[in-house]
C-alpha cells in the first residue's frame, strides 16, 4: 500500500509540479539563448561600428589633404601670388595675365589664366618646375614659346659689356594657359556625427 501511494505522489508531481516547471525551463532556457545570440549581434555590430569609425576618421582625414590640394575661391589671390614668386624666383618676367572664365566640372571649378612671360630658356623651364611644386594643383596648358631676336656680336671672344647687357635680355617669349582647380560650394564633405 505504502509503494502504492508513492507512487500515486510521484504521478501527480511529475503531472502537475515537474511538467509545468520542465515547460517553463525550457522556455526560458529559448529566451535565454535568443538574448545570447542577439548579444553577440549586437557586440559583433558595436565591433564593425568601431572599425567603420575609425575608416571613417582615416579617410576623412585623407580627403582634408586632397581638398587642400582643391583651393577655395578665395585662395585664387594666393594661387596669384605664387605665380608671382616664381616668376621673380626664377628671373622671369610676366607681362600679361588674363583670366578666362571660370569653367565648371562635375563637383569642382577650373579658373584658367593665360600667361604671357618673357626671360630666358632655363629661366621658363625653373618656372615651369616651380609651378609643378605649388602647394596645390596647377597645370599649364597651350603652351607656345618663340624666340626673341638677340643682337650677335660678330664672333667676339673677350667679354665686352654689351654683350653681358645682352645675355640679360629676354631670350624667349612664353604664352600658355594656367589653370587652378577649386571645389564647389556645395559639394565640399561635410563631416557626420557618429
Amino acid at each position: 500500500m505504502g509503494v502504492l501511494a508513492f507512487f500515486v505522489v510521484v504521478y501527480f508531481w511529475y503531472s502537475r509540479v515537474y511538467t509545468s516547471y520542465s515547460q517553463q525551463l525550457t522556455q526560458m532556457t529559448q529566451e535565454y539563448e535568443t538574448m545570447i545570440t542577439n548579444l553577440k549581434n549586437v557586440e559583433m555590430k558595436s565591433k564593425s561600428l568601431e572599425a567603420l569609425k575609425l575608416e571613417y576618421t582615416e579617410l576623412l582625414d585623407k580627403y582634408g589633404e586632397i581638398e587642400q590640394l582643391l583651393p577655395e575661391v578665395k585662395q585664387i589671390p594666393s594661387f596669384l601670388v605664387q605665380l608671382h614668386t616664381a616668376s621673380s624666383l626664377t628671373g622671369t618676367k610676366i607681362s600679361k595675365v588674363e583670366p578666362l572664365p571660370i569653367s565648371p566640372e562635375s563637383f569642382y571649378n577650373v579658373a584658367s589664366f593665360e600667361i604671357e612671360m618673357k626671360g630666358g630658356y632655363h629661366e621658363f623651364g625653373k618656372f615651369l618646375g616651380y609651378v609643378a611644386n605649388f602647394p596645390f594643383i596647377a597645370n599649364i596648358s597651350d603652351i607656345t614659346i618663340s624666340s626673341n631676336e638677340v643682337a650677335s656680336f660678330g664672333g667676339q671672344t673677350e667679354a665686352d659689356p654689351r654683350m653681358v647687357e645682352q645675355n640679360k635680355k629676354p631670350t624667349v617669349t612664353a604664352s600658355f594657359v594656367l589653370s587652378t582647380y577649386f571645389v564647389k560650394q556645395g559639394e565640399r564633405l561635410q563631416p557626420l556625427e557618429i
